[in-house]
């Protein structure tokens, strides 16, 4: 039981810290970002389905979320966000409007990366590098929670 608890506390410290360590302000690149969701003519009628009222205090909350839950599925991230009631789809439309308009959006929020079908933040580190962090966060996520099991009865 200790060595659990022990355990548990390296693996949210190592998270910590390697959020801390990145860079938390996202990316500004003209370049088109692989694995980042775009819309394709279609932008008007999907946004239509969708219906966004954000606030300005919206963004910088969604991207801090999304640096905090990096990995998640569509269907994940909507149970986790509290803040807003989005529906998979909504949430889709809302990654893809955030790659399409990303100078809109600059240093506010996103973009986005959609690998495996699991969204990631982009950081201002190189793609790679960003891809792999975001997949070593999540999967320690998930080994604190199957720790966190083990230590409830």
């Amino acid at each position: 039981m200790i060595n659990l608890k022990i355990e548990l506390k390296l693996i949210i410290n190592i998270i910590h810290i390697s959020i801390m360590n990145s860079s938390i302000n996202t990316i500004h690149s003209d370049k088109v970002i692989k694995n980042c969701p775009v819309f394709n003519g279609n932008e008007s009628e999907e946004l239509k389905k969708a219906n966004f009222d954000w606030t300005e205090k919206f963004y910088p909350q969604f991207q801090n979320f999304m640096f905090q839950n990096p990995g998640k599925t569509s269907q994940e991230l909507c149970k986790l966000i509290n803040f807003y009631n989005f529906t998979e789809e909504s949430l889709e439309i809302a990654f893809k409007l955030f790659n399409t308009r990303k100078n809109t959006y600059y240093g506010v929020c996103g973009p986005f990366i959609y690998k495996n079908e699991r969204w990631f933040p982009v950081y201002s580190k190189k793609y790679t590098d960003t891809v792999l962090l975001a997949e070593e966060n999540s999967r320690l996520r998930e080994k604190i929670a199957e720790l966190e099991k083990k230590l409830l009865p």
